[in-house]
């Protein structure tokens, strides 16, 4: 199935194919609740990267979130977090 998106001010719009029976997934964990507000989670879409079409790059922020682990050392995550610059609206991990 094609699914569409846009951040809130519509600086950005995509579409991405997905080909999973739910492609709409709630993440709790706590990066997603403090970097996408709101609700307190972030929506996964089980898309296939190699089919995302992207209008609007140039209001696309990238963010790698640092994890903390009590007793470990810091790390970036690998994970690219996109958002508008514009709106703020959380878009896609």
């Amino acid at each position: 199935m094609k699914l569409e998106g846009s951040c809130h001010c519509r600086a950005v719009t995509f579409s991405v194919v997905s080909t999973t029976c739910r492609p709409f997934m709630h993440c709790h964990c706590s990066i997603c609740r403090k970097t996408a507000g709101s609700g307190g989670y972030g929506i996964n879409l089980g898309g296939d990267a190699r089919t995302l079409k992207v209008r609007g790059g140039k209001h696309l922020g990238l963010y790698h979130a640092v994890m903390r682990e009590p007793g470990r050392r810091a790390t970036r995550s690998p994970a690219e977090r996109r958002f508008c610059v514009k709106c703020g609206s959380a878009l896609w991990l």
